[in-house]
């Protein structure tokens, strides 16, 4: 389904070009300012404040978005994005940055695996690694981000198609440790073809960027 909504916001942005107007909906600075406001299912970021000012009020969690630089904006650039099921977030800049959200959007049962992630096992990555047979090149550990200091296993490699990719696979568990809740952040990066671009928009730099929706995650009780 996230490969079917991608085709349809592909479809939508040639059958109507990229004017704002044109679009199904905006995410602009009349939404930023009402909230708990659920964002549209295809959108277009307006501008830079509501980069700034805008956060994403999903089903089982909330988060901002990622830095935005005025050069985004011109030249008809543009933070563009797509929603599923008020659980997923999907927002991409032209073909260099593209960043996923997901949630499975309902509470799970504490398990070994979930207890061996709070503990920072490092056994428990390593049965990560030989079971999906990750090569030497992908790196595996923990990191905490968040607004309550979530842990979360990183996953950094290089994919088929030289594009650059790193996960945070977020874990909240309950007091009594009996369930818990999962958020997936995922960057990806395609470095442009203009040598110009390829220096202004870096892997680092996205990092960089989606910093700030990393540390402004807030993952939702509702045990």
């Amino acid at each position: 389904m996230k490969l079917l909504n991608m085709l349809l916001l592909i479809s939508l942005l040639l059958t109507t070009g990229c004017n704002t107007t044109n679009l199904a909906h905006n995410i602009d600075g009349t939404l930023t300012r009402e909230a708990g406001n659920k964002p549209p299912v295809f959108f277009k970021v307006a501008n830079l404040q509501t980069m700034k000012d805008y956060v994403f009020d999903m089903n089982g969690y909330t988060i901002a978005m990622p830095i935005g630089k005025e050069i985004d904006f011109k030249k008809h650039k543009s933070w563009m994005g797509v929603t599923h099921y008020n659980k997923d977030i999907t927002l991409y800049l032209e073909g260099f940055y593209h960043i996923t959200v997901s949630s499975d959007n309902q509470v799970s049962h504490y398990t070994d695996r979930a207890r061996a992630i709070e503990a920072k096992d490092q056994l428990y990555v390593k049965s990560i690694r030989e079971k999906y047979k990750y090569s030497k090149s992908t790196k595996l550990y923990y990191e905490t981000y968040g607004k309550e200091n979530y842990l979360c296993i990183v996953k950094e490699r290089v994919d088929k198609f030289n594009r650059h990719k790193v996960s945070y696979d977020f874990y909240k568990p309950n007091p009594s440790r009996t369930k818990y809740r999962n958020v997936t952040i995922t960057l990806t990066y395609n470095k442009p073809n203009d040598p110009t671009l390829a220096k202004e928009y870096t892997y680092q730099d996205l990092q960089n960027r989606a910093k700030r929706m990393l540390d402004s995650l807030y993952i939702k009780e509702g045990w």
